[in-house]
């Protein structure tokens, strides 16, 4: 017989009491202190939470607690209301947070769902204590976008052109299984018993699902015949569109953050169910004006987006307008400045960049020397929303020409979509080659990866929970929210936050 001695616990049906309160069970610098804190440092009916009316019956948990379990639950990657309450049993910080109560997941659920515009106000209210704190600089921020999904499997995804495919397919399971239900029954009847009855079970199972699939997609055909217009139908969310990531499409958003230079912190948040980013920089651009009023900064802003944001329109809306001033990669600008005719040239030679203008006359001189004249009296827009003026060759000289077959294809000659603000975009693209806006450039990638490798790689949160793009936006505020607080909370200690919050 072994003579080792262990470590002994104490036998579990012996008596046992505890020798310390609630509140020595936690340390002094634990998060959910400064958690604790700073919740009832809010005002939670300003901030739009729905506050409990007046009732005979059971009195109602306060707003403020279950905040604190959101909070915490991000925080520590506990998104489900239905692990949350079970943390709530068991986890000895969330028994210290709540006072060892605990909200059923129906509870928790709801005040999510019921209170998303007061989640997304959560992040601007942070926001106020980061510049209090003299986080925020606003000197610089850098904008990018990411893809995350929805809570839409591409088995919910319905296009216009294969719905009566579909339809046929689940009509096909129905009589297939009816058929082997009928069977069955024949032989049940004549004494040859050929079912088990778990697989009758399955079967019908199967057949109750398929049923109701039938039903929703009538009512989704009867969709497409009352809008026309409408390709595909995202089922379970309807916000939903489908977003290219890596190699792989899936129902899914955008989100784009705007990310302060000075420490990292996020100062906007916002959801866009847009394939790209063509057209998010003045939305952006328009919410990092609004969060320098409401914080009242007035300092000038650099605001740094990559190459998917380039647009010429976008540019010259957004460009030195009420402090901001707008920097892009200049290998996007050189990209795009080029029509897109030009990639169907076969010839280097007869690109758009080597046609020459002649300022005095108006006028563009291809590389053989024919001359191309203004079409148009006055600027319209293209397809990209680009203010453009409109320059062919003269009627029948493109016809006599030895290199067409180079140039064009056009039945009527070669044909220049020139931009109206050329002279604007040539100074902003040398502007773009200063030393001051390529050490930018070099930046935004340092600045905006970070924020969102912590949020996809550490948190894990790379999908949403809720439905509908109102209620994405306020998730993924709250969660940019918790990516705040971590980054504050490696720049000061609880103990110090605490503090803060308290003065």
């Amino acid at each position: 017989m072994s003579t080792r001695q262990y470590i002994e616990g104490i036998p579990r049906k012996q008596m046992y009491l505890f020798n310390e309160c609630i509140d020595e069970i936690i340390e002094d610098d634990n998060i959910v202190r400064f958690i604790d804190a700073y919740v009832e440092t809010l005002d939670m009916e300003s901030i739009g939470f729905k506050m409990p009316e007046g009732t005979t019956g059971t009195p109602p948990y306060r707003p403020q607690l279950k905040l604190k379990i959101y909070i915490y639950g991000y925080f520590e990657k506990i998104r489900s209301s239905r692990k949350l309450e079970k943390e709530c049993r068991r986890n000895k910080e969330l028994i210290w947070l709540t006072n060892a109560l605990i909200p059923d997941f129906k509870t928790i659920a709801d005040f999510r769902k019921d209170n998303h515009k007061a989640f997304k106000n959560i992040f601007k209210e942070f926001l106020k204590l980061c510049h209090k704190l003299q986080l925020l600089s606003f000197k610089t921020v850098a904008i990018d976008g990411t893809k995350m999904r929805g809570q839409n499997s591409l088995n919910e995804v319905y296009r216009k052109e294969t719905i009566e495919k579909v339809e046929k397919e689940i009509g096909e399971q129905i009589n297939n299984y009816l058929k082997e239900l009928d069977e069955a029954d024949k032989k049940d009847q004549a004494g040859n018993f050929s079912l088990n009855s778990d697989r009758i079970k399955e079967i019908t199972a199967r057949l109750s699902k398929q049923m109701k699939r039938k039903d929703k997609v009538e009512i989704i055909k009867g969709i497409f015949a009352q809008n026309p217009e409408l390709k595909i139908y995202f089922a379970a969310d309807n916000d939903c569109r489908l977003q290219s990531d890596k190699g792989k499409i899936r129902p899914g958003y955008n989100p784009q953050i705007a990310v302060e230079g000075k420490n990292k912190l996020i100062v906007v948040a916002d959801v866009t169910n847009e394939q790209n980013d063509k057209k998010q920089l003045t939305p952006m651009v328009n919410q990092v004006k609004e969060v320098k009023n409401d914080l009242i900064v007035e300092v000038k802003t650099d605001a740094i987006a990559d190459a998917g944001y380039y647009s010429e329109k976008e540019i010259i809306n957004n460009n030195n307008q009420d402090g901001i001033t707008v920097v892009i990669s200049p290998d996007s600008a050189n990209k795009k400045i080029s029509s897109s005719e030009e990639k169907k040239e076969d010839s280097e030679k007869y690109k758009q960049k080597n046609f020459d203008y002649d300022k005095k006359s108006d006028v563009y001189i291809c590389p053989t020397g024919n001359i191309l004249e203004k079409t148009n009296r006055e600027v319209f827009f293209d397809k990209n929303g680009r203010e453009v003026n409109s320059y062919q060759c003269k009627a029948g000289t493109c016809e006599i020409c030895s290199q067409k077959g180079f140039c064009t294809n056009g039945e009527h000659g070669r044909k220049l979509l020139m931009s109206a603000n050329k002279a604007i975009m040539q100074s902003y693209i040398e502007s773009l080659k200063s030393k001051e806006n390529k050490r930018l450039i070099s930046k935004r990638k340092e600045l905006v990866e970070h924020p969102f490798g912590t949020i996809k790689r550490n948190f894990g949160y790379t999908y949403f929970l809720l439905k509908g793009i109102d209620k994405v936006r306020a998730e993924f505020s709250f969660i940019c929210f918790t990516y705040n607080l971590k980054r504050v909370l490696n720049i000061f200690s609880v103990k110090e936050l605490i503090a803060l919050v308290n003065v």
